[in-house]
């Protein structure tokens, strides 16, 4: 499932997560990482392998999280929040594209509503929409589970957790969307095809160079992972 960098990676940042986080955190990432994995075998890309770009992309923000929550213990229920929020982006972004990818009749893209490739970003189908919402709400669902009573992310009881990361990841998995419609770099082919990968005689089409699809992940996991705090101090 990862190449040698993303395993590297992978074991750095799951080793921040459980040695911060505590066992809670530590089945949360687990969970991404194999349901998205699992997931991804749907559009047989069984040779496809996660590289640390990716994983660093995806897991950067909850590992900060959990260690900003080991420094600051004061600000353990807004922190823990930017966790969950940010964890749930991911595994939205992820189910929705992989399930709408395998099972969307029809793609569009978010801004125009017109039809488009499977599989580029900034295109959502039904489907994917809802395979988005379950998949952030798995991610609240596990983290109701109170594994032990010293863990680092237990005590959120005065926080809507179901609703607030569920929210929080859909929403997280639309922005991703969003950028992925109109910032996000896009190539043309010599054959006249749309990717996201510059290839030999590829020329920019749309979006920033520099913007590809890891920094979309890493731009919606933080955003996904704020709106997390705000909706839990107004709901």
């Amino acid at each position: 499932m990862l190449t040698i960098s993303g395993m590297i990676a992978a074991t750095i940042t799951g080793g921040i997560i459980f040695g911060f986080g505590g066992i809670s955190a530590s089945v949360l990432l687990m969970f991404f990482f194999l349901s998205g994995s699992l997931l991804g075998r749907l559009n047989r890309r069984k040779g496809e392998r996660r590289n640390w770009k990716q994983v660093l992309c995806n897991g950067a923000i909850p590992a900060i999280a959990v260690i900003i929550i080991a420094l600051r213990h004061d600000l353990r229920e807004e922190i823990t929040l930017l966790f969950l929020g940010a964890l749930a982006t991911a595994t939205a972004d992820t189910w929705a594209t992989e399930i709408g990818t395998r099972f969307g009749k029809k793609t569009y893209n978010i801004f125009t509503f017109h039809p488009m490739k499977k599989g580029l970003s900034g295109g959502v189908s039904l489907i994917g929409i809802f395979a988005s919402i379950i998949g952030a709400c798995c991610i609240a669902a596990i983290s109701l589970i109170r594994f032990n009573e010293t863990d680092a992310l237990c005590g959120l009881v005065l926080v809507k957790v179901l609703p607030v990361i569920t929210i929080a990841g859909a929403i997280g998995a639309l922005l991703d969307s969003i950028i992925g419609a109109t910032i996000q770099a896009k190539y043309r082919s010599p054959d006249g095809n749309i990717t996201e990968v510059k290839s030999k005689g590829a020329v920019l089409h749309s979006g920033i160079s520099f913007i590809g699809n890891n920094a979309t992940n890493l731009i919606a996991t933080l955003w996904g992972g704020l709106l997390a705090i705000w909706l839990g101090a107004v709901l």
